[in-house]
């Protein structure tokens, strides 16, 4: 990620904090639609679900600039994932309900650079939770 990406997800998670709830409640209601399969890897009552999501969105953000405590926070959720059973296109689907989330709330102003510099952060993520995972 460029310090440009990340200087826009930083100053937008700062926004986006307000509507954590709406954003948790939207990615997962979302998830459930392109992943109707992973319905089942999670409880009936998602709120601690979607505080756990908010807290390591918050986690990462926060660790963008620091690469082992950033790399340890994902590897350790990685091997976490896959204990679950998480399969990879399990990983892609919630990224792109994340991604309509971010859109639904933010407007127009989750412009194309923004879309770009959060795809770029869940990219990375995704491919080193399944590296953690042992699926690449």
């Amino acid at each position: 990620m460029t310090p440009e990406q990340v200087d826009l997800i930083r100053k937008s998670f700062d926004a986006m904090w307000s509507m954590n709830r709406d954003i948790g409640d939207l990615c997962y209601s979302r998830f459930f639609e392109l992943s109707p399969d992973a319905r089942e890897l999670f409880p009936s009552d998602m709120e601690r679900q979607r505080v756990k999501l908010m807290n390591m969105i918050a986690a990462l953000v926060g660790s963008l600039e620091q690469p082992a405590l950033f790399q340890s926070l994902v590897m350790h959720s990685g091997r976490q994932h896959a204990r679950f059973g998480v399969q990879p296109s399990q990983y892609a689907a919630l990224g792109e309900a994340l991604m309509w989330s971010l859109e639904c709330k933010f407007g127009a102003s989750f412009t194309p650079e923004l879309r770009e510099s959060w795809r770029a952060l869940y990219a990375t993520v995704q491919a080193e939770m399944l590296r953690a995972a042992g699926q690449i």
